[in-house]
């Protein structure tokens, strides 16, 4: 799982923006955007061609470039774990929405949208010029990730506002994800504390899971050298079981930055971590009723995330 950057931006991107003038700045940065969620992505260009990389075009090309690139590098152990479940179950990383919502027929027609895994939604801008793009939003609870708002609409197109700089990415609710905060490159991230985003459903449940390895050996899995942690949100309360656990002690992270959403207007007041040795923790939350996302730092605790814990949370109600 190993990337890198290139002028303190990280240097993924898509495989195919060849464009090669200044007249096609727009749809190469929404190449960049749309490559950023490739499996396999980088920008890629023959020797001997015009410079097409980020830095290439100006401040604003390039801060756009990093921002959505950085969403990748955050949702990196998302994608490391469905990496792991390709590779030990044969599902599929990158997959269609009908692959999810089979049995609803408008699915089946739609190429222009796909999905990480179960939970993630990528609505891209892909022709010139759009400010915003239709997109189906398919039966399910699902909130924005630039916002954490549950976008309130089910079965049914939407029409997306799609500003130059930003893409459109959609969280379904019943998932947890895992995430961390970017760096230049994964050897420092890797560092960084476990996030998750415990997205609920409609019935206020979740549920996902977390592989972990030394991220450059191989045949980490076949040797049995890492970790398998699965999530469980309901009743205000996230579990963590660990599956398995064979980690080198470098190789271990602490919680850090839990963020609930869809947590209710009634504010939550108190918040408790609970870890393997039976140590209750407390925390403090941070509750905005508008947006209905909790967050809730652990980082300070140091609580590792390779061992059992529980976190809840209660209003003073």
């Amino acid at each position: 799982m190993m990337e890198f950057s290139l002028f303190g931006i990280p240097y993924t991107g898509a495989d195919i923006c060849g464009f090669f003038n200044k007249a096609e700045y727009e749809m190469c940065l929404r190449w960049m955007q749309l490559g950023a969620f490739y499996p396999y992505s980088r920008n890629h260009n023959g020797k001997g061609n015009p410079r097409q990389d980020p830095v290439a075009w100006d401040a604003t090309f390039a801060e756009a470039s990093r921002d959505v690139l950085n969403i990748r590098y955050t949702l990196l152990p998302y994608l490391y774990t469905l990496m792991f479940e390709a590779h030990t179950k044969g599902s599929t990383v990158v997959r269609p929405l009908l692959h999810e919502f089979v049995n609803d027929k408008t699915t089946w027609d739609i190429y222009r949208q796909f999905l990480w895994g179960p939970a993630l939604l990528i609505t891209p801008a892909l022709d010139e010029g759009v400010r915003t793009v239709d997109g189906y939003v398919p039966n399910a609870r699902w909130y924005d990730f630039h916002t954490a708002r549950d976008v309130g609409v089910r079965n049914q197109m939407v029409s997306m506002p799609t500003p130059i700089d930003h893409i459109n990415l959609h969280i379904r609710g019943g998932y947890v994800i895992p995430w961390q905060k970017p760096e230049n490159n994964t050897y420092y991230s890797r560092m960084n504390p476990l996030g998750l985003i415990v997205a609920l459903s409609d019935s206020g449940t979740a549920e996902g899971s977390f592989f972990w390895d030394d991220g450059e050996g191989i045949d980490t899995v076949e040797r049995g050298k890492y970790l398998w942690t699965s999530f469980a949100a309901q009743s205000n309360t996230l579990t963590s079981q660990v599956v398995h656990n064979e980690l080198a002690p470098v190789d271990r992270l602490t919680l850090g930055v839990v963020k609930v959403w869809g947590a209710g207007s009634v504010r939550i007041t108190t918040a408790t971590l609970t870890d393997e040795s039976g140590t209750a923790h407390t925390l403090t939350p941070q509750h905005n009723l508008d947006t209905q996302e909790l967050i809730i730092d652990a980082t300070a605790k140091s609580v590792r995330a390779d061992q059992r814990f529980t976190l809840t949370w209660r209003t003073s109600i």
